[in-house]
C-alpha cells in the first residue's frame, strides 16, 4: 500500500508527536516545590558528571597498549623483571616487589574490581588485605586453620575465605561477619558481581550459590564427579566452569540442576581453568602437561600448548594475554588465544617458591603471583585497560 503524494504520512506524523521523555519527568507528580527543586538539581549534576566522566575516559584510554618491543635479534621473553623495572617510570617501578612469607603459604591471590586492593590467603590461615600501590596494610588476621581460597565480594569492604570446614565472611577490619555453614569443606570460591552470588565447591562435590543480599541459599547442585577444587567464572555471562579429576570441564548456572555443558578436555585431572573477558575462549590445563584453548561458542579445541610439567595456575588479562604458572616458572603469552603463538611474551622465575595462584590486576600492568613462600608482583606491560579505572 502506497501513500499518495498529496496525503500526509500517518506514521510519520505519529512519530513527530511522540517526544522522548525528559530525565526529570517523574517529578511532575511531586507537589513539594522545595523537594522537586532539589531533585531537579541532582539530576542536572548526575547528567553533567556522566558527560565529564565519559569525556575523561576518552582522554585517558590509549588507542593501543604499550607493550614491550624487541630490537634486532632480541626476544621479549628474554627480558628480566629487573631490566623492565629500570626502563619504566619510577612510579611503575615500585609496583614490582616480592613479599617473603615462607611459613604460612602457599598463597591464594585476589584483586578488588578496581584493582586497588590485594587479598592474600595463606594455606595455614594467614589472611591480609592491602592497598598494594601504597604498600599500606589494611587488615591482617590469623584464623589458625587451613584456608584454601579467598575472594573479594562487591568491593574491598568485605571478603570471603574458604576455610577448613566452612566459608567465612570478613569485613575490611578483619572481623568475622558471617559463617556460612551450608558451604562445607570448600576448596574454591567465586563471586558473581552482577548477580550478587557467592559460589563455592569443594570436597563433597556440591556447588553452592548464596545470595549476598538476603543471605539465603539460591541453589545447591550435586556435580556427581567427585571432589572439585578448580572453578572459574565466565566474566561475560556468569557461567561457572568447574574442572574435575576425570579430565572434564562442566559449566553450571544456578537455575539448572545439571551442567549446561560437559566437555572432555584432558587425559587426566584438570588443574586450572580460565575464561577470557569476552567469554569466547576457554583455557584449560591438565596433568597431561597440555594447555588447551577452546572456542566456547562451538565447544571445539582451537590449539594446544605442550609443557614439560603440568600447569598449576592460569589467568587471562583484560587485553587477552594468557599467564601460565608451572613450578617456579611463569610464562605470559600474547595473542595466544585467537592464534597459536610460537614463543611467550614474557617469562619469569619466582624467588618465593612454586606458583599457587595467578591473577592479573585490573587496570594496572601487573601480574600477581601467589607462591609457596609468599607473593610476587610482576610487571607485564600492555596487558590491561590502564585508562579505564576513572570509570570505576
Amino acid at each position: 500500500m502506497e501513500v499518495a503524494p498529496g496525503e500526509p504520512n500517518a506514521g510519520a506524523s505519529e512519530q513527530k508527536k511522540r517526544k522522548r521523555p525528559k530525565p526529570d519527568a517523574y517529578l511532575a507528580d511531586i507537589s513539594d516545590r522545595k523537594l522537586k527543586g532539589k531533585l531537579r538539581h541532582k539530576e542536572r549534576l548526575y547528567l553533567q558528571s556522566s558527560k565529564e566522566t565519559a569525556k575523561i575516559g576518552e582522554w585517558l584510554a590509549p588507542a593501543e597498549a604499550g607493550t614491550l618491543e624487541a630490537e634486532g635479534a632480541e626476544e621479549t621473553w628474554r627480558f628480566k623483571q629487573d631490566e623492565i623495572a629500570q626502563a619504566v617510570a619510577a612510579g611503575a617501578r615500585r609496583k614490582a616487589f616480592d613479599l617473603e612469607l615462607p611459613d604460612l603459604g602457599p598463597y591464594k591471590v585476589a584483586f578488588s574490581r578496581s584493582g586497588r586492593h590485594l587479598l592474600l590467603g595463606g594455606e595455614r590461615g594467614h589472611l591480609a588485605v592491602m592497598e598494594w600501590e601504597r604498600s599500606r596494610l589494611t587488615c591482617e588476621v590469623q584464623v589458625a586453620e587451613t584456608t584454601r581460597a579467598v575472594t573479594f565480594l562487591h568491593n574491598e569492604q568485605f571478603f570471603a575465605a574458604a576455610q577448613k570446614k566452612y566459608v567465612y565472611i570478613y569485613d575490611k577490619r578483619g572481623l568475622e561477619v558471617h559463617c556460612l555453614r551450608e558451604h562445607t569443606q570448600p576448596a574454591a570460591l567465586e563471586f558473581l558481581p552482577h548477580h550478587f552470588l557467592l559460589a563455592s565447591v569443594g570436597e563433597p562435590g556440591i556447588l553452592h550459590y548464596q545470595d549476598t543480599t538476603h543471605g539465603g541459599i539460591v541453589a545447591q547442585h550435586r556435580t556427581r564427579l567427585g571432589p572439585c577444587g578448580v572453578m572459574r567464572q565466565n566474566p561475560h555471562n556468569g557461567v561457572l566452569c568447574l574442572g574435575h579429576a576425570n579430565g572434564t570441564v562442566s559449566m553450571w548456572t544456578p537455575n539448572i540442576s545439571s551442567p549446561v555443558v560437559k566437555m572432555l578436555c584432558h587425559r587426566g585431572a584438570v588443574t586450572a581453568v580460565a575464561v577470557d573477558p569476552t567469554g569466547h575462549q576457554l583455557v584449560t590445563a591438565g596433568v597431561d602437561c597440555q594447555v588447551k584453548v577452546w572456542d566456547v561458542r562451538t565447544f571445539k579445541p582451537l590449539h594446544a600448548y605442550f609443557a614439560n610439567a603440568p600447569a598449576t595456575a592460569l589467568d587471562i588479562s583484560q587485553r587477552g594475554m594468557l599467564a601460565v604458572g608451572q613450578g617456579r616458572r611463569i610464562q605470559v603469552w600474547r595473542d595466544a588465544l585467537s592464534s597459536k603463538a610460537q614463543a611467550p611474551y614474557l617469562t619469569s622465575v619466582l624467588p618465593t617458591g612454586g606458583v599457587a595462584a595467578l591473577r592479573f590486576c585490573p587496570f594496572e600492568d601487573v601480574l600477581g603471583a601467589g607462591a609457596a613462600g609468599g607473593y610476587s608482583s610482576l610487571l607485564v606491560p600492555g596487558h590491561s585497560n590502564a585508562g579505564r579505572r576513572s570509570l570505576m
